[in-house]
C-alpha cells in the first residue's frame, strides 16, 4: 500500500499543523477535509496566525490536551470567535529526569504511550466522544508538540476510523521535520524549566516511525484495536459509527 499523509497547513505562529482530511482507510474510503486539525501549542499565534486560523480552519472546537500547570502557566490563545474551548488534560508518563526514571516513570516513548492508555484513558475516551459529534467540528486537538498526547489521541481515532497503521506511522514521523522550533520554544520557556522538561534528554521530543509502529503493534496485541479499547473505556458503539458515517467519504 502506498504512503499517504496528513495535509500540512500553513498556520502563522504554528509549527506543526496538520488536517487528517485526505487520509485513506482500508476499505476505500477517505477521511473528509477540515474535521479533525492536530497541531502544536497555539501559544506563539501571530495575528495573522488568527486570521489563518479563521479562514484556514474555522474551528468550532479546540481541545487542549495539557495539563493543568501547563494551562496556568501559559494559557489560551485562539480568539475566533465561534471556537470553543476544551481541557481534557493528559499527564506524560515518561521521566524527564534520571531521578524521575528511577522513581518508576518509563524512559522510552512507546512505554510512555502505552502507559498513558491507562492513565489518561477517560481524556482520550472525551476527546473521541467529542469528535464523534460533526457539531463539534472542525475541531483542533494540541497538546504542546503536538507529537506525543496529540499523537496518541491521533493515533486511536485513525485506527478506529480503519486508516493502515503505516499511515499512521507516517503521519506521526511528520512532526520530526517539525521540532526544531518546537524544542526551542520548550527549552526556553520557565513552566518547561521548572518541570524539567527543558533539560529533557534528546529521545523524548523524537517522533521515530518505529516508536509509533510499535505503540499500534502492542496496543493492538494488549487490545484488540482501538476500537475494542476505546469499547471498554465507555465509548458506545454508536459514536464508534457515527465517527465512521460522519468523518468518511
Amino acid at each position: 500500500m502506498s504512503e499517504s499523509r496528513a495535509e500540512e497547513l500553513r498556520i502563522d505562529g504554528l509549527d506543526n499543523v496538520r488536517d487528517l482530511g485526505g487520509l485513506p482507510t482500508l476499505d476505500g474510503r477517505v477521511i473528509r477535509s477540515r474535521q479533525v486539525i492536530r497541531s502544536d501549542n497555539p501559544r506563539k499565534l501571530t495575528e495573522q496566525g488568527q486570521l489563518d486560523l479563521s479562514n484556514v480552519i474555522a474551528p468550532s472546537v479546540v481541545v487542549d490536551l495539557r495539563m493543568v500547570m501547563e494551562v496556568d502557566h501559559e494559557g489560551y490563545v485562539i480568539e475566533h470567535e465561534s471556537a470553543r474551548l476544551v481541557h481534557f488534560p493528559m499527564i506524560p508518563q515518561s521521566g524527564i529526569t534520571p531521578e524521575q526514571i528511577a522513581a518508576g516513570g518509563t524512559d522510552n516513548l512507546v512505554d510512555d504511550y502505552l502507559r498513558q492508555l491507562k492513565k489518561n484513558a477517560s481524556s482520550i475516551v472525551d476527546v473521541l466522544r467529542l469528535i464523534a459529534d460533526p457539531e463539534n467540528r472542525p475541531v483542533v486537538v494540541h497538546c504542546s508538540a503536538g507529537k506525543d498526547r496529540t499523537g496518541i489521541v491521533i493515533a486511536m481515532l485513525l485506527d478506529i476510523l480503519g486508516v493502515a497503521h503505516e499511515n499512521i506511522v507516517a503521519d506521526y514521523h511528520v512532526t520530526s521535520a517539525n521540532m526544531a522550533p518546537i524544542i526551542e520554544r520548550i527549552r526556553g520557556a520557565q513552566v518547561y524549566q521548572d518541570n524539567g522538561l527543558a533539560g529533557a534528554p534528546d529521545w523524548i521530543f523524537a517522533s521515530e516511525p518505529e516508536t509509533m509502529r510499535t505503540f499500534l503493534e502492542t496496543m493492538t496485541q494488549t487490545y484488540g484495536s482501538a476500537e475494542q479499547w476505546a469499547r471498554a473505556k465507555g465509548l458506545d458503539a454508536s459514536e464508534i459509527t457515527q465517527l465512521r458515517e460522519t468523518m468518511l467519504n
